[in-house]
């Protein structure tokens, strides 16, 4: 979670859950994301989370990528659950990679 200078709050949440699931984990309310003071013009910003905060996210999922390698390479069985769960590591890297504002190529 993020407020910015103007009020507003950003969350997000890397393991997928909606907004209403992250909001009633924090017992917030969608109108609690918003200041008090609307009509303004507000330019968002161009990278609404830090670098560290992203990299942060990511840590775990590069895990689940390096442990399924590991896995492949002995040559041992890979599960249905395994490779959605390499799917969905893969899925929330290039989010992080959208959210960051980096861009490919």
């Amino acid at each position: 979670m993020r407020e910015l200078d103007d009020g507003r709050v950003l969350l997000y949440c890397y393991a997928g859950c909606s907004t209403a699931d992250v909001l009633d984990a924090v017992g917030l309310s969608l109108s609690d994301l918003f200041p008090e003071k609307i009509g303004e013009h507000v330019t968002p910003e161009r990278r609404p989370f830090p670098a560290a905060d992203i990299l942060r996210s990511i840590s775990f999922e590069c895990l689940v990528v390096a442990t399924s390698g590991r896995t492949l390479l002995n040559g041992e069985p890979f599960t249905e659950e395994d490779q959605e769960r390499l799917m969905l590591a893969v899925e929330r890297i290039q989010a992080a990679v959208d959210i960051s504002g980096v861009r490919h190529g």
